[in-house]
């Protein structure tokens, strides 16, 4: 662009700039340079910041695998459940054609990435665990291919007690030194929880499997401890509803859970089961997404249709939980793919 001259130049600053000195009518086009330098720092310095709540961030969710319009557009309305749950009033949840963008204050990014979590919950029969430094139940072998009576002792662990112990349909178990049996032995024997990478199709392990797992509900021991795990005998879709409560007993934040019939019917029969047995096969993990958060003994059968989640909870984290809980797992499930500060607008 063309500057124009010098005296038009004069004319303009100090009619747009009462605060410059030195200009005068000859046109001569001088100024004080301390006096601009200053005055631009005043207006400079008299520039509304930005709040820092009112900032946002957009989170895009594409699918971990492929899915159809119709699971795309349950998952979002389930996302929206959830922030309408957490009380998350200003956040734009949109479907695109195979993602899902999540837009809200950047204060609440943290819980903003909670909505996009699958959700899956499931209550399966401890069959073993083992926590470093702890006495182990039961005790596998470095590798599973060399000593029988190690290999009976491991497959006792997968086997259920007489008394008390779960039916054939909740509980079956392969026949001893089969190859299912032996895999899932050398599993749980490889299992290193501390310094574990989980695979994102652990998520979707089968109802019916017998799996292994890390536990991770916030307390030191129980990020070290490792699962042998029945299969699925409550599923997540059992739960009717979702909330967090105070324990009246300790004061901690518990998630309640309370079963429709089914759920209620199932989970008596399998708190029954475990509860004439010995430890570790007298509890029953709850586990998320493929860890376990929580894995409570039994001494008697539990028929009130309701069971508590416990662990190393804040009023916040019980809340997330229940929240993603009462709106069940997500149809489709998610992978977070980017987090974008947005500018002010």
């Amino acid at each position: 662009m063309r500057l124009p001259r010098a005296s038009h130049t004069a004319l303009l600053l100090c009619f747009a700039a009462a605060t410059l000195t030195g200009c005068s009518g000859s046109g001569s086009g001088s100024v004080n340079r301390s006096s601009d330098a200053a005055g631009a720092a005043r207006r400079s310095s008299a520039a509304p910041s930005v709040p820092a709540d009112s900032r946002r961030t957009e989170l895009t969710f594409a699918e971990a695998s492929p899915s159809g319009a119709a699971d795309l557009r349950r998952t979002t309305e389930r996302l929206r459940a959830r922030a309408r749950a957490l009380g998350l009033t200003d956040v734009r949840v949109e479907a695109h054609e195979d993602a899902i963008t999540v837009t809200g204050p950047s204060v609440d990014e943290k819980r903003l990435m909670t909505l996009g979590v699958s959700g899956r919950l499931g209550f399966r029969p401890v069959l073993a665990l083992e926590t470093p430094g702890a006495t182990q139940v039961p005790q596998p072998s470095p590798s599973a291919s060399s000593d029988p009576a190690q290999r009976r002792a491991v497959t006792e662990g997968l086997r259920p007690r007489a008394a008390g112990s779960a039916s054939a349909s909740a509980l079956p178990v392969p026949a001893e030194g089969n190859a299912q049996d032996m895999a899932l032995q050398r599993r749980f024997a490889a299992l290193d929880c501390p310094h574990r990478k989980r695979r994102a199709s652990e998520r979707d392990d089968p109802a019916q499997d017998s799996v292994v797992a890390c536990g991770a509900d916030g307390s030191a021991s129980s990020l070290r401890t490792k699962y042998l795990l029945g299969p699925t005998a409550v599923d997540g879709s059992r739960v009717a509803s979702a909330k967090a409560v105070r324990d009246q007993q300790t004061g901690n934040w518990i998630v309640r859970l309370d079963f429709d019939s089914v759920g209620t019917r199932r989970f008596s029969v399998l708190t029954g089961n475990l509860s004439g047995n010995t430890a570790p096969q007298n509890q029953f993990a709850i586990v998320l997404d493929g860890t376990v958060i929580s894995a409570p003994s039994v001494s008697q059968r539990l028929g009130g249709g309701t069971a508590d989640i416990s662990g190393s909870f804040t009023r916040e984290s019980a809340e997330q939980l229940a929240a993603t809980l009462d709106s069940g797992a997500l149809p489709a499930p998610l992978a977070l793919t980017s987090v974008t500060r947005l500018p002010h607008a």
